[in-house]
């Protein structure tokens, strides 16, 4: 395995008391193949490799979710009215991603006022040239130039031109595809490797696709610094301008 390889799995056997024995990954995953040159490029758009592991090394049951969800919002293990619970949706949905090597962007998400352009990159979010995706979110018609006060349509839209600019420059690893960092990816990787997300107040957004590609997208975030427990479904339009966002790379077949 490539040293960042060892440094995840060292530092997941540490947080979850793990054997070294333990598999992290499913049995036929491996470490995505990146030419030097990719590897440069997707270092510039903060993308930062990790395993998410497996159900059989660390399942999401009671436990977990007492220790990575301990401020989850009241209900949050409730059944909704025609929708499954906040806690179901979670185990539903992260377990896809177990046991998978995924890629987080790590851009630093500002402390945003809203109805002022801010962006990532910096803590107070003046500098747009430090989004590694501007020229993107142009491309995609996101006239603000931030990733703030945006909708599902035009989040699908910069899913799609990214996609298909980084497949004809050779950017994606063999069978990756771009999205939206999913909600229990955001919830590991914060809590073990970034709390620093923690520290600003707005919420970022999550999505879950179903068996028919369709997106459900969920407010994610933290309700005190170092925690990462809140999730709630996004289902108004107004509901979307206070939300930032992350992009990640997962298996396409997921």
């Amino acid at each position: 395995m490539g040293n960042w390889m060892d440094e995840r799995a060292s530092r997941l056997r540490e947080v979850f008391g793990l054997s070294t024995d333990a598999k992290l990954l499913a049995p036929d995953v491996a470490q995505p193949e990146l030419s030097e040159g990719v590897a440069e490029q997707l270092a510039f758009f903060n993308i930062e490799w990790h395993i998410i592991p497996s159900a059989e090394a660390v399942p999401m049951d009671e436990g977990y979710l007492r220790r990575f969800y301990g401020q989850a919002p009241r209900g949050f293990a409730e059944p909704r009215e025609h929708s499954p619970s906040h806690r179901d949706v979670l185990i539903n949905g992260h377990r896809k991603h177990q046991g998978q090597v995924i890629g987080v962007e790590t851009t630093q998400k500002p402390k945003y006022l809203p109805g002022n352009r801010q962006f990532y990159g910096t803590p107070y979010g003046f500098d747009a040239t430090r989004d590694p995706f501007t020229f993107y979110l142009g491309r995609a018609n996101m006239t603000n130039g931030t990733r703030y006060d945006h909708n599902y349509l035009s989040l699908r839209e910069l899913v799609t031109v990214t996609n298909a600019d980084w497949r004809e420059r050779r950017l994606l690893p063999a069978g990756y595809r771009i999205t939206i960092c999913p909600p229990g990816v955001f919830n590991l990787v914060g809590t073990i490797f970034h709390p620093e997300w923690s520290e600003t107040e707005s919420l970022e957004l999550g999505f879950y696709r179903d068996e028919a590609g369709n997106a459900t997208c969920y407010g994610v975030g933290s309700n005190a610094p170092g925690d990462f427990s809140y999730i709630d479904e996004v289902e108004l339009e107004t509901d979307w301008t206070l939300l930032g966002f992350r992009i990640a790379l997962v298996p396409e077949s997921l």
